[in-house]
Formats: C-alpha cells, sequence, structure tokens
C-alpha cells in the first residue's frame, strides 16, 4: 500500500498541478472568453477526445495489459516498438482522411467553421499521439516522478503559448486552441525521443494481431465513453446557444474536480490491481483489493461533496459573473461522476478475465441510453436535461457492470459505509440550491458546517482509521 500512495501522491501532484493551475486560469479564461467563446473551445475539446481514440484504433490501450505478457526485455522492447510504429501509420493516414472528409467533419457543429476552429483541434489531436506509449512506459515502470515532469512540462508549454494568444493578443477561442495546438506540438519530439529510447524498432504482425484483439472491442467502449461523458455538447449546440454550452461546461469542468483525485490514484493502482489479481495468495489479494476500492469509493464521495458543496461561492468569487450560472449544474455532474467512477472501479474485475467484448456491450448499451435521455431532455430542459441524462446513463451503466462483476473476479463495496456517506453529503449539497443569502456570510456558514463534521468523524472514526492504515501500511 505505501507504495501505491507514493506514487499517488506523486502522480496527484502531476495531474493536480495542470488541473489545479487550470482552475487558478479560470478567472482569466472567464475575463477574456465569452461564453459563447468558451463553448467554441469546449466543444472542440469534445472533439479533440473522440479523436484520441479513431487516430489510434485504441491500440495503446493493450500495453497495460500485454506487456507483462513479454517476459524478457527485448520481447517487451519488441512488442513497444510493433506499438509505436503502428500508432503513427495510423495516426498519419487517419490526419489525411480527415482533412479529405473536411465537409462531412464540418457538420459535426454547425454553428462552428472547420477553418480555423476544427483545424487546430485535429492537429492538436495528432500531436497527442505521441505522448502515448512513453507515459504507458512511465506508469508501467512505476517511475512516477519522471511521468509526472514531462506532464508539467506539457502544461506550462500550452498554458504559456494559451495565455499569449487570449490575453496579449486578444484572439479568443481561435487564440485558445491555436495555443493548444502549439504546445501539444513542440512536446511532440520529446516524447518520440523518449519512445525510441525504450524500443527495438521492429514491425511483428503477431504482435499487432495479439493487440489488435485486445483492443479492438474497447474502441466501441470508448467511443461509447465518449457518448456518455461529451456528447451533450453536441446536443446543446443543436438545441441551445453557444453560450449554453460554455456555461454549462464550466459546470461540467468544475463538477468533474473529482476526477483529479480517481486519475492519480488509478494510474498508480491499474499495475498494483493486476499483480494482486493474479497472485497466488487471493485471500490476501482479495483484502488488500477490498480496502483499495473502497478507499476510492469514499474519497470520491468526500470531494464530489465538498466541490458540489462550495461551488456556487467558488463561482461567485472567482470567476466572471457572465459564468455564475453554471454553479446550478456542478452537484449534478459531481453526482454523476461519483457513480460513473464508483463503476470504474468494477471495470477492472471485468478487464481482470478479460471479458472486453462484455465492456463493449455495456458502454455501447449506455451510450443510447444516454443518446435517447438527451434527445428527449435537453430540447425541453436545456442544460439541465443533458446533466441529468448524464446521471441517468452512469446510474444504468453501473447496475449492469456491478451485476457481471459478480461473475468474475468480485470485490465487493463496503455498502453500509457508502450508503451512510450518501445519506449525510447529498441532502447537504443540495443546499447550494436554496441558500440565498450573502455570498460571504453563506461561505461562513458553510465552512462551520464542514468544520464541525470533520470534528464529528475525527473523534468516532480515528481508531478505526488508524488501524486500517496501519495493516495496510
Amino acid at each position: 500500500m505505501s507504495k501505491i500512495i507514493k506514487n499517488t501522491i506523486i502522480y496527484t501532484i502531476g495531474n493536480v498541478f495542470p488541473d489545479v493551475a487550470a482552475f487558478v486560469l479560470l478567472p482569466i479564461y472567464t475575463r477574456y472568453l465569452s461564453p459563447a467563446d468558451y463553448g467554441i473551445v469546449n466543444s472542440l475539446q469534445v472533439l479533440n477526445a473522440i479523436l484520441a481514440v479513431v487516430l489510434t484504433l485504441a491500440i495503446e490501450r493493450s500495453v497495460t495489459r500485454l506487456y507483462w505478457d513479454h517476459k524478457t526485455e527485448n520481447e517487451k522492447k519488441e512488442f513497444l516498438g510493433t506499438i509505436v510504429l503502428t500508432l503513427l501509420g495510423i495516426a498519419t493516414a487517419v490526419l489525411a482522411l480527415l482533412f479529405l472528409l473536411k465537409d462531412l467533419i464540418a457538420l459535426i457543429y454547425s454553428s462552428i467553421p472547420f477553418y480555423p476552429f476544427y483545424v487546430y483541434a485535429i492537429i492538436t489531436a495528432y500531436f497527442s499521439v505521441f505522448e502515448r506509449v512513453p507515459k504507458l512506459y512511465l506508469r508501467l515502470k512505476q517511475k512516477a516522478k519522471s511521468f509526472v515532469i514531462l506532464s508539467i512540462m506539457q502544461f506550462v508549454t500550452k498554458a504559456a503559448f494559451i495565455l499569449w494568444f487570449i490575453v496579449e493578443l486578444k484572439a479568443g477561442a481561435a487564440g485558445m486552441l491555436k495555443g493548444q495546438m502549439i504546445g501539444t506540438a513542440i512536446m511532440a519530439p520529446i516524447f518520440l525521443f523518449i519512445g525510441f529510447k525504450i524500443i527495438k524498432i521492429t514491425f511483428k504482425p503477431t504482435i499487432i494481431k495479439e493487440s489488435l484483439k485486445y483492443s479492438l472491442p474497447m474502441i466501441p467502449v470508448f467511443l461509447s465513453s465518449w457518448v456518455l461523458n461529451l456528447s451533450d455538447r453536441i446536443f446543446l449546440e443543436r438545441y441551445c446557444s453557444l453560450s449554453d454550452v460554455g456555461i454549462y461546461s464550466l459546470g461540467y469542468k468544475i463538477g468533474g474536480l473529482v476526477l483529479i483525485l480517481a486519475s492519480a490514484f488509478s494510474l498508480a493502482y491499474e499495475p498494483v490491481f493486476y499483480k494482486l489479481a493474479n497472485s497466488d495468495d487471493q485471500l490476501d489479494a482479495k483484502k488488500k483489493l477490498f480496502f483499495y476500492n473502497n478507499s476510492l469509493v469514499i474519497a470520491m464521495l468526500l470531494i464530489c461533496f465538498f466541490i458540489s458543496f462550495f461551488s456556487k461561492e467558488a463561482i461567485t468569487i472567482l470567476l466572471d459573473a457572465r459564468y455564475i450560472e453554471a454553479y446550478k449544474i456542478v452537484p449534478i455532474i459531481a453526482l454523476a461522476y461519483f457513480i460513473a467512477q464508483s463503476a470504474g472501479v468494477m471495470n477492472r474485475s471485468i478487464y481482470q478475465e478479460k471479458k472486453t467484448v462484455v465492456m463493449m456491450i455495456i458502454m455501447i448499451s449506455s451510450a443510447m441510453l444516454n443518446i435517447m435521455l438527451n434527445f428527449m431532455l435537453v430540447p425541453k430542459y436545456g442544460v439541465y436535461g443533458a446533466a441529468f441524462s448524464t446521471v441517468l446513463s452512469f446510474t444504468g451503466m453501473f447496475i449492469v457492470e456491478y451485476w457481471y462483476a459478480k461473475k468474475c473476479y468480485f470485490i465487493d463495496y463496503d455498502w453500509k459505509l457508502i450508503i451512510k456517506g450518501l445519506l449525510v453529503f447529498v441532502p447537504l449539497a443540495s443546499l447550494v440550491y436554496f441558500i440565498e443569502i450573502n455570498i460571504y456570510l453563506s461561505l461562513l456558514i458553510k465552512l462551520f458546517i464542514v468544520g464541525c463534521m470533520t470534528l464529528f468523524f475525527f473523534v468516532h472514526f480515528k481508531d478505526k482509521v488508524h488501524v486500517l492504515i496501519k495493516h495496510h501500511f
């Protein structure tokens, strides 16, 4: 556990620094970008997310699981070499195809011109491919410090160009997208250099066949995940204004802060999970995994509560007044992310059995439900319809994944503790919709409530927490 905690802390620093810095920059972004500008940027970042799958066919996703099937260092280098060369080949071919089909691609967002907005997003996605294998390799080798240094370098490079374009040149949405593109392009040669140091330049069809067998069923999973997390922006762009998209996107971004903790833990935990799941002493392994899984779920619940509870005060005090309505979206999205990440804990149980096809079916079904709900709710309820479509879709996904995980390498939840937490935190977080007093007085009252809660939990649970930490460290 100490190794996971150490790496989680390092990964958190690496993940938190860019995210926290990005949130520190939000007051600048919201000052120099109108809600419509922010809507354009976020809409193209949504496109960027789907291009991340299309440009690679998700082949790099096989590295985490299949790398360990190759026993010698030479075999591992040949495996990585084949993956890297294939990725670069596929990405370059798809890049050319995207520009050939530009008129069709431009139909995704009817109110956003292909030039220059789509162009910046597509080129950014292309250069992002160069970082995939080097970063995965650093995770596999548990070189968290190197991973973090590179992540921080990426952020600083992109942020510098973004600020130059939107603050100095006042280039708006186009400037922000252009800054992201240039920053990503500058980092690409660095990742390419690292990549060629850890691989053996070769191409083995057997490796590609093995990798595709594992990764191709995951493509519908990732595309479905894209639908669940991001496609609502397309519906909002069709039925609402770009300003609505911008306000919704900001609320979504703040509500998704829980991903900082979840992704940092996952980066450190994923290799350990599969190592324990394949160990000889399964009794000890499942005890440890039960503790790790439930620690993550409870931590996510706490983070979601704090984000929701203080969202109105944070947005009012820190951001431009044009974005104030975003606070109403935050608690709904935070709840959706809690459900989604809790379902993600079950994913590992299913992937341990290599049931990628099952995950594909679950994700596709959830995505179809999400599309149906967006069609029904967004035209009538706007941003709230999009938010609740997300909650309901993730809830359906969680129920199915939990049911199927019982047939696989199942690690249950501590339901008693989780339900108690929900019964306390959800009603408190809902106060954000009902407290209509001076914003600073509201902040003081909430800080007092949180202080009392912290004292209560410390007094009642400190012995149990101490025993758990002592046992698992």
